[in-house]
């Protein structure tokens, strides 16, 4: 028999001399344990992920319902401020005569619309979201509408007094042509006043069911 025969018997025998000594029944019991653990610990990481999901989009279910809420007492407020006052005033206003009225308009109205803007793409309703941004741009263009008659309604009253203090010829064929232009903007008016104010009345009750 050759040494190196010897040696690789040597081996043999001490490895498996080696292996006679571990505890199988305890490797596999730790094994088997480490790999249950790791299951429950994925589980539980998962869980925790799907809790934190389902929380985010609970907050943010409640984000948009108190946004829309906001929209709905803003919109309401602002409706009711403008017929009792200007709103009113127009609707009475009889066919070919001017608006005459001077409305003092010197504020940002519609702060929760503007200042949450980023929630609007947020609304899953389309027709709800669309409505909701027609309803403040035609708002916005009444007032800008509103604006611009003060300015007709100003230089008219100008060339008024001047015609009177002057008898000027030239003064009141400038009267005539602001009021004339005085009566088709109040026309103008009017016609946004009313499809305005349908959308509002649709805003409103869509709004009352959040």
């Amino acid at each position: 028999i050759s040494s190196v025969s010897l040696e690789f018997d040597g081996r043999r025998w001490r490895m498996c001399k080696l292996f006679s000594l571990i505890d199988w029944n305890s490797v596999v019991s730790a094994l088997v344990g480490g790999a249950i653990a790791g299951f429950f610990s994925l589980r539980a990481v998962d869980r925790s992920a799907k809790k934190d999901s389902e929380m985010r989009k609970k907050e943010e279910e409640s984000l948009l319902n108190a946004f829309l809420l906001s929209i709905r007492d803003e919109v309401d407020t602002l409706w009711n401020r403008y017929m009792w006052g200007i709103g009113e005033e127009l609707e009475k206003l009889p066919e070919n005569q001017p608006f005459l009225w001077q409305y003092p308009l010197t504020q940002s109205y519609f702060s929760v619309y503007d200042n949450n803007s980023s929630l609007i793409g947020k609304i899953k309703d389309n027709n709800l979201r669309k409505l909701i941004i027609i309803t403040y741009t035609q708002a916005k263009g009444l007032i800008d509408s509103y604006r611009f008659n003060n300015e007709m309604v100003k230089t008219y009253e100008d060339f008024s007094l001047a015609h009177r203090q002057t008898s000027d010829p030239t003064f009141e064929e400038k009267v005539k042509a602001e009021l004339a232009a005085l009566i088709r903007y109040a026309e103008g008016i009017k016609k946004q006043h009313n499809e305005i104010k349908e959308n509002i009345v649709e805003l409103l009750k869509r709004l009352s069911n959040i």
